[in-house]
């Protein structure tokens, strides 16, 4: 395992307005790669989205991996920021609720930004350094839950499967889930609501790590979502 992400080379501007030149850059980043993918994305076209000059872009960034490498590395932070319950009543008290306000947390940061990490999954394909970023920004999530899930509960093995195993496989359902859901091209205009995600994402995370605990049961959600719209399956869940 990778103990830490690849740095990006980010640069160290001693002004204010050369720290929110490279602030603009990077949201500007954000726009162009989404739109063009990271394969197709110009320098000229950053540049021009953030309203500077060839020359000043490269005062700041050599090429486009230093960009793209700031930027993911930003869009992980969030992300994990994002998928960490906020408060009580806490894993420990209230599994089902935890696990709902992380899985909403990190599909709705998905969501926001589902272009860039269009872009992202791209980039794992041509380029190892971001294989590597995706790697630790996976198994930092998966050891998250792995230590909260033994210590909070106890629990180190899920029917004789390690439970890291089983998270694995749980960690690499939701990411799937959201790229099919929300970055791949053919997802289409219409998004799949994410709290119609999160509850069908969250429920198995739920069934897979709870089932067999005492106590441990799923709320009937079998009629419809929170949005009044039939969800496929839910009511096997249940």
């Amino acid at each position: 395992m990778l103990e830490k992400a690849p740095e990006p080379r980010l640069p160290n501007p001693t002004t204010p307005k050369g720290r929110a030149t490279v602030a603009r850059i990077l949201e500007a980043g954000r726009e162009v790669f989404g739109e063009s993918g990271y394969v197709s994305m110009r320098m000229s076209d950053l540049a021009e989205k953030a309203g500077l000059s060839m020359g000043a872009l490269y005062r700041y960034f050599d090429n486009k991996d230093d960009v793209f490498l700031a930027i993911i590395h930003d869009i992980h932070n969030e992300l994990y920021a994002a998928s960490r319950p906020s408060g009580p009543p806490g894993f420990r008290s209230a599994p089902l609720e935890s696990i709902l306000e992380a899985n909403r947390g990190y599909l709705s940061h998905y969501c926001k930004h589902r272009k860039v990490m269009r872009a992202f999954i791209e980039a794992t394909m041509v380029d190892q350094r971001y294989t590597d970023m995706w790697w630790f920004m996976r198994e930092s999530h998966i050891l998250r839950v792995a230590s909260a899930l033994r210590r909070d509960h106890g629990i180190a093995e899920i029917a004789a499967v390690p439970a890291r195993t089983v998270l694995e496989a749980l960690a690499s359902m939701t990411e799937q889930s959201a790229y099919v859901w929300y970055a791949h091209p053919g997802a289409g205009a219409t998004l799949l609501p994410v709290e119609d995600a999160t509850r069908i994402v969250s429920d198995i995370w739920y069934l897979a790590l709870f089932r067999d605990q005492p106590g441990m049961t799923l709320p009937d959600r079998s009629q419809a979502s929170d949005h009044g719209q039939s969800v496929p399956g839910r009511d096997k869940l249940a």
